[in-house]
């Protein structure tokens, strides 16, 4: 699909709006509230004699229907008006890029013609050593990219730098550091695509790589005080506040991730030498935790007085049917800040249950522990993945490989120091 951005009418591009919506395979409720909002647009248009749609024809819209612009970045919306608002940022895609984005939480459809090329390119990384996490990211993002070829109608063959360009424009809502991922993804399926004689020139140095700073964004971190809070907001007498309160206590004590703490197994607790070993869902790499007393101690509770009976291997279930695995590591996020909202505390917008990975490591490189170690205890392969989550405190940085200091951050009774 291809617009001329500058002709294009209010009919054309009701049209088109009406395309992207079966082509993007929407929820029945999104398509419905879609279709709803763009009546109201079409009739607002007819009724002002508007014909040629323009950059700020929706903002207009917006600001009329409302009285406020939806351009502020401090606005608050009601569930009404940001629907509305979802609409427009729908028919500006279209004007901008020539197709829609899909904005969901649900899985990117990959075009038939395309489905066996991505998973010869997934195959061949996972030959090449490639983790099983980062495997994750580069199908999630090249199945968005293919759907905006779907979207353009354009085969893999014959794709141009031109498109290349307006594909990477279409991102700009994201974080620089996301497209630094993104752009990093396709340069290497570019380069397998080249090897592989799916294209005849290789793409790859004509995808836009953001530059991306050491001290540009700094990581979030905890107090004390805010883990404290936090736990004490716990119920623990139920049966999925002893599940929850042991698995924060993995996250805030040893920065186990949220994604292993999820998968963690019977079998990689040693109840003798009192060891975590794991291995890791980002890296593949097998990792050592301290089983430390209080996290013991609520993994048997949990276990004895809130466990359903499950033939599953994880020793964190889900409390709702279907009984088994937690399905996704965001679980425990979106239960983290629900804990948070229960005891008061704001909600920034961070990662809650990764920032207390950094946490961990912010409050270790305070302790004087050697960077080394810290890198071990995280499970990263190099010191270099965890200067970024140490930055927080410069002069500590500075200092830890002098000392190797002692490191006490739970004790027996189950507070945090």
């Amino acid at each position: 699909m291809s617009v001329d951005a500058a002709q294009i009418t209010v009919d054309q591009m009701l049209d088109i709006a009406d395309r992207e919506l079966r082509r993007l395979q929407l929820a029945q409720g999104t398509i419905y509230w879609h279709c709803r909002e763009l009546r109201d647009f079409a009739d607002y248009c007819v009724q002002n004699a508007i014909q040629i749609y323009r950059p700020d024809t929706g903002i207009t819209y917006f600001f009329q229907r409302y009285g406020m612009d939806m351009t502020a970045p401090s606005i608050k919306l009601n569930e009404k008006q940001r629907t509305t608002r979802r609409t427009i940022r729908f028919l500006d895609d279209i004007y901008q890029f020539g197709c829609a984005r899909r904005i969901s939480r649900h899985d990117y459809r990959v075009p038939v013609r395309c489905a066996s090329i991505l998973e010869n390119y997934l195959g061949y990384c996972a030959k090449n050593n490639g983790a099983a996490g980062t495997i994750d990211v580069k199908r999630t993002k090249l199945k968005q990219f293919l759907c905006y070829l779907d979207g353009r109608q354009v085969d893999l063959p014959d794709i141009t730098a031109s498109v290349v360009s307006d594909y990477m424009t279409t991102l700009y809502r994201y974080k620089r550091s996301t497209i630094h991922i993104i752009s990093s993804v396709l340069r290497d399926f570019f380069r397998y695509l080249y090897m592989t004689g799916v294209l005849k020139d290789d793409l790859s140095g004509d995808v836009p790589r953001p530059k991306i700073y050491v001290e540009e964004s700094f990581p979030e971190t905890w107090t004390p005080e805010e883990i404290w809070q936090l736990l004490s907001a716990i119920n623990r007498r139920t049966a999925v506040g002893k599940r929850d309160y042991a698995m924060i206590l993995l996250a805030a004590v040893l920065g186990m991730r949220a994604g292993d703490i999820c998968a963690l197994k019977f079998r990689e607790i040693d109840w003798h030498k009192k060891v975590i070993t794991y291995a890791q869902q980002k890296s593949g790499k097998i990792n050592a935790l301290p089983l430390l007393s209080p996290i013991g101690d609520a993994i048997i509770d949990y276990l004895k007085n809130g466990r359903l009976d499950s033939d599953c291997d994880n020793v964190f279930i889900r409390h709702v049917h279907p009984y088994g695995p937690i399905a996704s590591s965001s679980t425990l996020s979106e239960n983290i800040k629900r804990y948070m909202r229960q005891a008061g505390m704001t909600i920034r917008k961070r990662k809650v249950a990764h920032s207390m990975r950094h946490t961990v490591a912010s409050t270790l490189l305070k302790d004087g522990v050697p960077l080394m170690t810290i890198s071990n205890i995280l499970g990263h392969d190099t010191p270099k993945t965890t200067i970024a989550y140490t930055k927080v405190d410069i002069p500590a940085l500075r200092r830890c490989a002098l000392s190797y200091g002692e490191r006490r951050i739970c004790r027996d009774d189950g507070t945090i120091t």
